[in-house]
């Protein structure tokens, strides 16, 4: 269970890029590292931004008409976040359009403590992202039943992590270097109609750079004894509770000799860690350059693009008086050669920002519940067909996914294995019945499969068609979404999973079946 840090306004984001952009050093007389730091320390605020993708199709490259007519539709997006609110480091909220050559899509997202509710335009409800580990089942988490103990401790992780950006990331900023090109200077900017004296910052990296600031990280870093150590230390006391806490739902906090020690002594694990990155440091820092020069000869084509002038990105940040950022923009681009094979030659994402109230008290706006919710738990799979089942069929949305993108198309290729020698997904031909593994099909589908150990049977329920399949092992009987079908032969258990006719689990689901006898091989397509 992992949960985004929703604390930070987009021009914090903005501010992270900032120190590989612009290192520690003053700039004319401007501290960048209290800039960056400050960034880190925003806690509430009101904003609003836009994040742009364009893409620009290579003119060697050939595409078919469905993947060009895919490329045009999405070659240029745009999110206009025309309000975003951070109440605190759990609750936030942001509103805006996702933009595409077809038109616009509203939505609406909610962050409430570790739960991310989310209205967008043609969905039946709103969506509920559980995120709350007591949302999971019991054995869920790898095994780990979740206690209170452990709930609390997960949740007590997420809210210390928030707490601890400003500390971790400023060892990342006292080590960065300046780039070659950065400036600094005291401007007047308009802010959400507001006039204001601020500080401006603009930085440019080139790829024929990188490498050269990467190597001077990793010897900032090696020279920085203090600060790795300081660095190790608060990931100590952020992570090693939690760690004991699970050792000690699965019973192994006396059983793993070779962690306990570590766990148990903080002095010992800072020093054993800070000794094994020194060392891990002074060895990737003699190869250093043979590695860079290795990635950009003989077949590196991938990593050239990369370290050329045809790569960049430019920054610029806005602070006031208290270095609190109220504006940025943002560019990032990357040229790729004409013969790189590539059906995509450019890619180029940009991003402008504004934010007012910033460490002010803010209410989040919140998304009407009034009339229910879909519930999306965090154990379930999340897939096209259950995504499109959400949606109106009539909506913008659903049209872009299914008509458009085509996100529930299916070719499902599987050769069959001669009867009595199946292995792994393979399906058999049991004298003319094409026999499959319930799971692995009908999971490939985007539907859900529950096993009844007790009454030995398979239910599979298809979000996107509704169809729910009941059978048994051992009966030549289903049923299907109520009305009960005969079977050419009755499922089987083979090595432990679970094999039914193909047809009618496939055609029950909205798909086609096909035989390819040449090669033996089964078909399943779905549109």
């Amino acid at each position: 269970m992992k949960r985004k840090n929703w604390s930070m306004k987009f021009s914090a984001v903005m501010a992270g890029a900032l120190l590989v952009l612009a290192g520690c050093q003053p700039v004319s007389n401007v501290d960048v590292n209290k800039v960056i730091n400050s960034s880190f320390a925003v806690k509430s605020g009101e904003g609003r931004s836009t994040l742009a993708l364009e893409l620009t199709p290579s003119a060697s490259s050939t595409q078919t008409p469905e993947e060009k007519k895919a490329f045009e539709l999405l070659s240029k997006l745009k999110f206009d976040i025309t309000e975003a609110k951070t109440q605190d480091a759990l609750h936030a909220s942001i509103k805006g359009n996702l933009e595409y050559s077809k038109g616009k899509i509203p939505f609406h997202l909610e962050i409430s403590e570790m739960d991310y509710i989310l209205w967008i335009e043609g969905a039946k409800k709103p969506i509920v992202f559980k995120n709350n580990p007591a949302a999971f089942p019991q054995g869920a988490a790898g095994g780990v039943e979740l206690s209170e103990k452990l709930q609390q401790e997960i949740e007590d992780l997420a809210k210390n992590a928030v707490e601890k950006v400003p500390q971790l990331g400023g060892f990342f900023v006292n080590n960065f270097p300046n780039p070659s090109k950065i400036t600094a200077g005291q401007v007047t900017e308009t802010v959400y109609g507001e006039s204001l004296s601020l500080t401006k910052v603009h930085a440019e990296v080139y790829g024929t750079e990188l490498a050269a600031l990467v190597k001077g990280f990793l010897t900032n870093v090696l020279a920085d004894d203090a600060g790795l150590k300081d660095f190790i230390s608060t990931l100590y006391d952020l992570y090693a509770p939690f760690v004991k806490a699970v050792m000690e739902e699965q019973g192994e906090a006396g059983n793993n000799a070779a962690i306990a020690p570590y766990l148990n002594n903080k002095t010992l694990a800072v020093e054993f860690l800070h000794n094994y990155i020194k060392t891990s440091l002074q060895q990737a820092l003699a190869q250093y350059d043979q590695s860079v020069a290795s990635l950009t000869e003989g077949g590196g084509e991938v990593v050239k693009p990369l370290l050329s002038d045809k790569h960049w990105i430019k920054l610029d940040l806005w602070v006031d008086k208290d270095y609190l950022p109220r504006k940025s923009a943002f560019e990032w681009n990357l040229t790729l050669p004409e013969d790189s094979g590539s059906p995509i030659q450019g890619v180029k994402v940009t991003s402008t920002s504004e934010n007012w109230n910033v460490n002010k008290p803010v209410t989040v706006s919140k998304v009407d519940v009034s009339k229910g919710v879909n519930e999306w738990e965090p154990s379930s799979r999340i897939t096209a067909g259950k995504l499109l089942s959400s949606l109106e069929p009539n909506s913008a949305l659903y049209k872009l996914l299914k008509d458009d993108l085509h996100v529930t198309r299916k070719n499902i290729r599987l050769a069959a294995a001669p009867a009595g020698e199946v292995y792994g997904t393979q399906p058999y031909n049991d004298n003319g019945t094409v026999m499959v593994p319930v799971r692995f099909v009908t999971e490939q589908l985007d539907a859900d499969v529950k096993w009844n150990g007790e009454t030995k049977k398979v239910t599979i329920t298809d979000p996107l068609s509704g169809s729910i399949i009941e059978l048994t092992i051992g009966s030549t009987e289903a049923a299907v979404s109520g009305k009960t079908l005969t079977l050419e032969k009755p499922a089987q258990l083979v090595n432990s999973a679970t094999y039914v006719p193909v047809r009618v689990v496939s055609e029950g689901m909205g798909a086609n079946v096909a035989w390819e006898q040449d090669t033996q091989t089964v078909v399943i397509t779905r549109e």
